[in-house]
């Protein structure tokens, strides 16, 4: 059995204001791929730090566009930290207003 990834990338700017920076030629250059990513959502749910977002599918490929998303919207949205777990059937991704606790193996 191999292991599954996790990955947290903490807010970059946890005091910045909370608005999204994310300009309109950046949004229009992201819809195809958001899109794509979100065509795959199973489950959203509010929890008490944030949201959770559970994609399903091949987790590979998926991995990889949980984390292209990650990426641009840590740039976007500093203020968020950003948690990927990889799951046997997919991805789930927390947008947490605060960091989460390291989790060990």
């Amino acid at each position: 059995m191999s292991t599954l990834r996790h990955r947290l990338v903490p807010a970059s700017d946890a005091n910045a204001d909370p608005y999204c920076r994310l300009t309109r030629e950046d949004g229009q250059r992201r819809q195809t791929d958001t899109g794509r990513l979100f065509d795959q959502l199973a489950e959203q749910r509010q929890t008490a730090r944030g949201h959770e977002f559970v994609f399903r599918g091949d987790p590979g490929p998926l991995w990889d566009e949980v984390t292209l998303f990650v990426d641009e919207e840590s740039q976007c949205c500093p203020f968020f930290a950003y948690e990927q777990v990889e799951e046997p059937d997919g991805v789930t991704l927390r947008v947490l207003s605060q960091p989460s606790p390291v989790v060990g193996p």
